[in-house]
């Protein structure tokens, strides 16, 4: 029995859509290692993206310059033109990282692109 088309894309696009969020965390890890103490002892947690805005939010645990992990602490990403980068790594929780600055203008983008 061969499978049905509409299967078969749905298939493929979440395996598509899997690679491009691999890709995103990859790039946002690599970005926000340059921007550590200790990039090596770094120890990465949720991921939260917002294609909509370009932003992101990282959980990281690294080692501080007296040698002892800092705590998660989360890293604001952005996509842009010239690639990634790195805004701050702040005390403070995944869900108030989304709130304040990767979910920030996400309306705006549904509104503009109307």
């Amino acid at each position: 029995m061969t499978p049905k088309p509409s299967r078969t894309v749905l298939a493929l696009a979440c395996i598509l859509s899997l690679s491009a969020c691999d890709r995103a965390r990859h790039n946002a890890e690599a970005v926000v290692r340059e921007n550590l103490k200790d990039p090596d002892s770094a120890k990465f947690g949720e991921f939260y993206f917002n294609e909509k805005t370009g932003k992101g939010c990282l959980t990281v645990n690294a080692r501080n310059s007296m040698g002892g992990y800092t705590g998660d602490q989360q890293a604001y990403v952005q996509r842009t033109d010239k690639g990634w980068e790195t805004y701050e790594i702040a005390e403070i929780s995944a869900d108030s990282c989304r709130d304040i600055f990767a979910d920030q203008g996400a309306d705006d983008a549904d509104t503009n692109a109307s």
